[in-house]
C-alpha cells in the first residue's frame, strides 16, 4: 500500500515555535544551533602505546599544535572513534577497522586515552567524532 498523499513538515516555522532568542535563560533555537556548530571530528595517532597513554588529538591535516579546533577538554562529549589499524608486515593499505568504545578525555587538554591496548605491531589512526561544548570557535 502507498501513501496518497503527504507534506513535509515545514523547518519555516522553527523560529516561532522556539524563537531564535527566546527571552531569559531558556533554550532556544540560537543555542542549539550553535551547540550543532560544536562538532568536530580529529584524528588520533595510536602506535602500541600502553593502556592508558596520553594521546594527542590533531586537528586538519595532522597538525599536533594546541590550538582551538583540538583542545578536548574533559567538559566535552566523544560521540565515537573509528579506529583505522596498517600492519608493518604490509607496504601499504589497512589491515582492519574498529569502533573503539575505549577512547576516554583525558584529565589534560587536548588528549585522550584508550583503556585496552590494540594488539599486533601496527599502527593506527583514530577517527575521533566529538562535541566541543563552547560551540562554534574560530581560529
Amino acid at each position: 500500500m502507498y501513501s496518497k498523499s503527504g507534506t513535509p513538515k515545514s523547518l519555516s516555522d522553527l523560529d516561532i515555535a522556539y524563537g531564535w532568542k527566546a527571552p531569559g535563560s531558556e533554550i532556544d533555537l540560537r543555542d542549539m544551533v550553535q551547540e550543532l556548530q560544536g562538532i568536530r571530528v580529529s584524528s588520533v595517532k595510536y602506535s602500541g602505546q600502553t593502556a592508558s597513554a596520553l594521546l594527542k588529538v590533531r586537528s586538519a591535516g595532522g597538525a599536533s599544535a594546541v590550538n582551538a579546533m583540538n583542545t578536548i577538554t574533559t567538559d566535552d562529549v566523544i560521540f565515537g572513534a573509528v579506529e583505522f589499524r596498517s600492519s608493518t608486515t604490509r607496504y601499504s593499505g589497512i589491515e582492519w577497522v574498529s569502533l573503539r568504545n575505549d577512547v576516554r578525555i583525558a584529565a589534560t587538554a587536548g588528549y585522550v586515552s584508550i583503556s585496552n591496548r590494540s594488539a599486533g605491531a601496527g599502527q593506527s589512526y583514530i577517527l575521533l567524532f566529538w562535541l566541543d561544548k563552547t560551540g562554534y570557535l574560530t581560529y
